[in-house]
């Protein structure tokens, strides 16, 4: 049995993980959850905070979902969920040990003589009982990538890009790709069926493999340089996609993007920069949104993370935006942004550099973005793409409300 763990750094990942697991959150072509399941082809189960357990059941099921007692009876792989798996850095076989990265410990194999000895309910604080473990079992220093911090994900895009489209080995193109359209180097362009690549638009292999799914449409005057990756459904009308990016299912992209995570069911359909950026699912980006990624002085970006500024020691950081936010038009966000979940920010001026989680408004002049609203507009925007919102989506944003009420407080914004 094979179990991803969720340990105390998630809190480095917010506002992104405060609405998924710290395994949902995407490098490259896949998300770390879906390179371990690649890496294994076995089925995995999952623990994460107790609250994300119903929508992550919606997605994985619900008997792979913090069920202790099958772990407790079970041969046991726990594995980081912050790992970042390109190739045999956790082996599935062996004797029982801890593998250990510092302070971090990366993963424990376990027998099922020594989980018999644990409760189930021990394992629901996983830390302490990883800890208790590491009194029992051996410790293995080893090699291998743990982000600590989410412009880990952005810095690493690239080259995941590219391992991953190895992993995959998919090539040739079986969409539907007009003749005037120009593809360079097309031995490293993945184009599936049931995409669309019009007259005019250049896709650029040179630098790294491009790989679209099904279902994409790409529109004029658009150029996609690689390595990049493109998620089902998605639309790209008129974009510059630089190299770097991962984007989609289920977004409709136009402007410019650079280096850039942007999952599910996003829009920013408008002009605008979007460059060294982690913008979750639900998002949309008004006309002329603007990231700046680079400071005038060419210094090393400070990020706002739980309360704490953080020296990225990076030259290059640009916003981190949690689920269902939203701009308006002509909005500039300042380099290392961080806007929480359900934000929705007034545009046509510069803004903080840390936005809570359901703040509305702008400048320097926010109120509490009221929770019946949110959830009224997040049901709205969900069934314009034909999703029904659950009772569980629907407690998880109450829950998210309640849990970022204090960073609300100390940003002094109005309840």
């Amino acid at each position: 049995m094979i179990c991803l763990f969720e340990d105390r750094k998630v809190l480095n990942f917010y506002p992104l993980t405060l609405t998924r697991p710290i395994y949902e959150l995407r490098c490259g072509v896949m998300s770390l959850q879906e390179k371990i399941h690649t890496r294994f082809s076995q089925s995995l189960f999952f623990h994460c905070r107790d609250y994300l357990t119903r929508t992550l059941a919606q997605r994985a099921g619900k008997n792979r979902v913090n069920q202790w007692e099958k772990m407790v009876r079970s041969d046991l792989l726990l594995i980081n969920g912050r790992v970042l798996l390109s190739g045999d850095e956790i082996p599935l076989e062996g004797e029982e040990e801890v593998g250990i990265q510092g302070e971090d410990i990366v993963y424990a194999r376990l027998r099922k003589k020594t989980m018999a000895s644990f409760s189930k309910g021990s394992l629901r604080d996983i830390e302490t009982f990883l800890t208790e473990v590491m009194r029992k079992i051996r410790l293995r220093q080893v090699e291998a990538k743990l982000v600590e911090f989410p412009w880990d994900l952005v810095d690493g895009n690239r080259e995941m890009i590219r391992k991953d489209f190895e992993i995959k080995n998919r090539r040739g193109i079986e969409g539907k790709v007009d003749r005037n359209a120009h593809l360079i180097n097309p031995g490293l362009i993945y184009i599936e069926r049931g995409t669309t690549v019009e007259a005019g638009v250049v896709m650029d292999a040179t630098q790294g493999p491009i790989y679209i799914e099904e279902r994409v449409r790409i529109r004029p005057p658009t150029i996609v340089d690689g390595p990049s990756y493109i998620a089902r459904g998605t639309t790209i009308d008129g974009a510059k996609i630089r190299g770097g990016c991962s984007i989609g299912p289920v977004c409709r992209i136009a402007g410019e993007i650079e280096e850039s995570i942007i999952h599910g069911f996003t829009n920013k359909h408008h002009e605008g920069f979007i460059g060294h950026s982690y913008i979750g699912e639900w998002v949309n980006l008004g006309a002329l949104t603007t990231t700046s990624d680079l400071k005038n002085t060419y210094g090393t970006v400070k990020v706002c993370l739980s309360g704490k500024k953080i020296d990225t020691g990076k030259m290059k950081v640009g916003s981190f935006i949690g689920d269902h936010t939203k701009t308006g038009i002509g909005t500039l966000l300042d380099t290392g942004c961080v806007m929480g979940v359900a934000v929705n920010l007034f545009g046509g001026g510069r803004t903080p550099r840390f936005i809570p989680s359901f703040s509305w408004g702008g400048g320097s002049e926010f109120k509490e973005n009221r929770l019946d609203k949110v959830l009224e507009v997040a049901r709205i925007v969900m069934e314009r793409r034909g999703i029904q919102q659950t009772p569980s989506e629907r407690d998880l944003l109450k829950k998210v409300y309640q849990l970022t009420l204090k960073e609300r407080k100390s940003a002094k914004v109005e309840l």
